[in-house]
């Protein structure tokens, strides 16, 4: 018996140890991540922040930092709304999915078979490269990343305008982020969805995944008081800042318009990890792909863009992202089950480029050296070039893609070459370029950049037919007809 009780004992006590060592362990984690957030808050000068990270579909780390107004010196709760801006297209994308599951359509459905009334030409684009950005069509905004209409105070009438607009490129050949897709996605929802796209997202998303505060917000952003909300900023320098107002009419607010919290967040990942939300993940988080099979969404991190969520392709935890505003994140690593939440009132806080480092506490091995280059993809293209040059531009491009895994971002490519030229090294930013036009030849930016560059070599007729190009695209643009008309003259 005796020996028996040292057993227990001694069982009981290792027990305990292992108990306090995960712990402590816990313990410490929390409080590198709260340095870390409080570190990256003061060098990016954001104001308040809100974080929650979820692993295997639990809540294992929330934060409030900060503050929610600085007038009044607010600080940041667990209750603090924050505008969400365009990650609302996040959950439009959930609720087009809902409806294709439930027969009302297909995802790779032309539009015009859900909206006949819709312009000719926009008849035969699909509701997934409305989601994608992918479709050409003529902005309603003034700009995409600001409120107010082409027709200034009046969105019907915006509307009725933006409808006698050509298209802006071929549809599918690449992405241009837009929100007027949003507003005919927005009418797809009403029409099979009665009561509106606001009921319909608040029954069929925030009510399944425990998001009562979320739901009570509403989709007005910051016209009406929403209690606990989070004032809006732009940072101006030295401490300063500026208030940011904004409003989004009705047929805006599939694009933007929601608050939420982080907590509120994580149990909506959570409840769309189960199932609960959609059935098919996969049709939800498949980007779309151009017409010469490549995907593009902002840059070479998020390099694909789905049914309302951008996907960060790479070969080492690859990752499914929802953003909006450039101040607030959601990114889920569903390899890893891992799932990381940041809120901000800042605007261009660009919490999607530090997420990672977040991530990493709770991923093991996810900082290893073998894959700092797959995070790094830029880098790693040019210390390949530094080694090889830029003879067989194409061939490091495709080993690149390999070793990373990475959907790289032509665009920014196509930027790397314009630095090159700017630095003397026109030959190499010529070798770019050209590789940019066998992957997309209808892209404007491509042509202008390598006409330049043979301007600037002096390579008259080669700049001449990439101008024509530009010209061909765009034939009202008096810059092309202007450079046409100077480059002749050199031939």
């Amino acid at each position: 018996m005796y020996k028996n009780n040292k057993v227990l004992l001694s069982t009981l006590l290792w027990f305990g140890t292992l108990l306090w060592s995960a712990l402590f362990s816990s313990l410490v984690k929390a409080e590198s991540v709260d340095k870390l957030i409080k570190t990256l808050m003061k060098e990016r000068h954001i104001p308040g922040l809100q974080l929650a990270v979820v692993k295997d579909d639990k809540i294992i780390k929330q934060g409030s930092y900060g503050f929610a107004d600085l007038q009044h010196q607010v600080p940041v709760t667990e209750q603090t709304l924050f505008p969400i801006n365009s990650m609302t297209k996040a959950f439009t994308g959930v609720a087009i999915v809902q409806l294709a599951e439930q027969g009302y359509l297909n995802i790779d459905d032309e539009i015009g078979k859900h909206l006949p009334d819709l312009p000719k030409a926009w008849q035969q684009l699909k509701i997934n490269q409305l989601m994608g950005h992918t479709t050409g069509l003529p902005p309603i905004l003034a700009s995409n990343y600001a409120l107010e209409t082409i027709v200034p105070n009046d969105v019907e009438a915006s509307w009725q305008a933006v409808q006698k607009q050509p298209l802006q490129f071929t549809p599918n050949s690449r992405f241009s982020y837009n929100q007027t897709g949003y507003v005919i996605l927005g009418k797809i929802i009403d029409k099979y969805a009665p009561k509106g796209f606001p009921a319909f997202i608040t029954k069929m998303q925030l009510a399944r995944a425990n998001m009562p505060k979320t739901a009570q917000a509403g989709f007005d952003y910051l016209e009406l008081m929403v209690p606990n909300q989070a004032r809006q900023y732009i940072h101006l320098g030295e401490g300063s800042y500026k208030n940011f107002y904004g409003e989004f009419p009705y047929m805006l607010r599939t694009a933007a318009g929601m608050s939420s919290t982080a907590t509120e967040l994580a149990n909506y990942v959570v409840s769309l990890q189960q199932g609960e939300l959609v059935k098919e993940l996969d049709m939800l988080w498949t980007p779309v792909k151009l017409n010469n099979g490549r995907t593009e969404a902002f840059n070479t991190k998020e390099n694909g863009y789905a049914m309302g969520w951008q996907v960060i392709q790479r070969k080492y935890h690859p990752a499914i992202s929802a953003s909006g505003g450039n101040a607030t994140t959601v990114i889920t690593y569903p390899e890893d089950k891992v799932s990381v939440i940041v809120l901000t009132n800042l605007l261009g806080g660009l919490p999607i480029e530090f997420v990672d480092n977040i991530a990493a506490y709770y991923i093991p091995n996810f900082n290893d050296a073998s894959k700092q280059k797959a995070y790094q993809p830029m880098a790693y293209l040019k210390q390949l070039t530094d080694k090889q040059g830029f003879a067989d531009f194409a061939a490091m491009f495709a080993k690149a893609q390999q070793d990373t895994g990475v959907m790289y971002d032509l665009e920014i490519l196509v930027e790397w070459g314009n630095k090159l030229v700017e630095d003397g090294q026109v030959n190499n930013g010529i070798e770019i370029f050209k590789f940019a036009l066998t992957q997309n030849n209808e892209q404007p930016y491509y042509h202008n950049s390598i006409a330049q560059a043979y301007e600037l070599n002096k390579q008259y007729a080669q700049a001449l037919e990439h101008y024509q190009q530009l010209l061909a695209i765009n034939p009202n643009s008096q810059f092309a007809k202007n450079k046409v008309a100077v480059v002749k003259e050199y031939l």
